[in-house]
């Protein structure tokens, strides 16, 4: 196995940072790109193991900054979904390039959830895996704010969440997406783990999305699991789910 440092410009002429894990075979079965949650990073735990354990099943693996994370350009105060999913569109090209196979796509959190809206309207993707992916990020704001602050960050056009200044940008794209729907237009065999404890998204959003997904699903709810899946043993047993569904539907 090897792993490759690259950049690649999404459409607003940011430079996005990924690793690329090439199988040790060099023959690629399938590719499998890795998304990333808000405030985290292409670096999370979770994906580096990922990206190793998918190219030793001779997969092609990349997982990739997001613009206003990690290594990309950009500043945090200015995601949105509608922004990722873009990102995402640029990362699926770049592969595309090195790839001609089967391509499935992985997202956790917030990157689950821009992993279904790209889904929906791309059919060649071969399969899907979300790890605690909000199908109501709308919601959002309501859930950790009072009505007064949501006006407050409409008025002034921006607040301050976990000390990092977001945007009103990302109130207006989140009145705009509607998951659900997206779910509902989504060809391909979708698995979704989530953990039952999940004090961020509840567990009743990946039941509800199961029931979106018109084709081949399955939902493995993690017992006790939390939204980041701390637990290690939590955390190996839905890794192994995801490769196994990855390899299986895009190898």
């Amino acid at each position: 196995m090897s792993e490759e440092k690259v950049f690649f410009d999404n459409q607003q002429g940011e430079r996005l940072a990924g690793i690329l894990h090439h199988p040790q075979s060099g023959n690629a079965r399938g590719a499998v790109i890795l998304c990333h949650g808000m405030e985290s990073s292409k670096e999370s735990e979770k994906l580096v193991f990922l990206g190793h354990a998918l190219a030793q099943r001779d997969m092609l693996a990349l997982r990739f900054d997001f613009a206003c994370a990690g290594e990309s350009s950009g500043k945090f105060e200015n995601i949105t979904y509608s922004g990722e999913v873009e990102d995402l569109e640029t990362a699926v090209t770049f592969i595309r390039a090195r790839h001609e196979g089967k391509l499935a796509i992985l997202g956790s959190s917030m990157g689950g959830t821009v992993a279904l809206l790209f889904a929906a309207y791309h059919p060649d993707i071969a399969a899907i895996v979300t790890v605690a992916a909000p199908v109501h990020p709308e919601r959002f704001a309501s859930r950790l704010l009072t009505p007064e602050q949501i006006q407050q960050w409409s008025d002034s056009g921006h607040l301050f969440y976990h000390g990092q200044r977001l945007n009103v940008s990302l109130l207006h794209d989140l009145e705009q997406i509607n998951v659900p729907d997206a779910a509902k237009k989504i060809s391909c065999p979708v698995l979704i783990l989530h953990g039952d404890r999940d004090d961020v998204v509840p567990v009743e959003e990946a039941q509800e999305l199961h029931r979106y997904i018109p084709g081949a699903k399955k939902l493995s709810i993690l017992q006790g699991g939390d939204h980041r899946l701390s637990d290690p043993l939590l955390m190996n047993r839905a890794v192994g789910e995801a490769i196994e569904w990855l390899c299986e539907y895009a190898g």
